[in-house]
């Protein structure tokens, strides 16, 4: 799905993590929001590749964006997704 041009975008979630990126996706696709992925795709394109951060350095993390009226919802319902590195960090 793409948000309108017209609106305002916010970012309401950056990762590198791919898994991560699926569940975001799903998420806002069943919670029937629209939203824009902006980096994905140009995350491997640069010969870097992606390193231990999670994300292309050069490049960025995946950033998700949503309309400026679906933020709060957005964050809601991303409020329990972490990338599996933070958590293999944390145990």
């Amino acid at each position: 799905m793409e948000a309108e041009d017209k609106e305002k975008l916010v970012t309401v979630y950056k990762t590198g993590h791919h898994g991560t990126i699926a569940v975001i996706k799903s998420i806002l696709d069943e919670a029937g929001l629209e939203y824009s992925v902006k980096g994905e795709g140009i995350q491997d394109l640069i010969g870097a590749g992606v390193f231990g951060v999670g994300f292309n350095p050069i490049t960025g993390p995946v950033e998700f964006q949503v309309l400026e009226d679906n933020v709060e919802y957005a964050k809601e319902m991303l409020k329990d997704v972490s990338d599996a590195s933070t958590e293999e960090e944390e145990t």
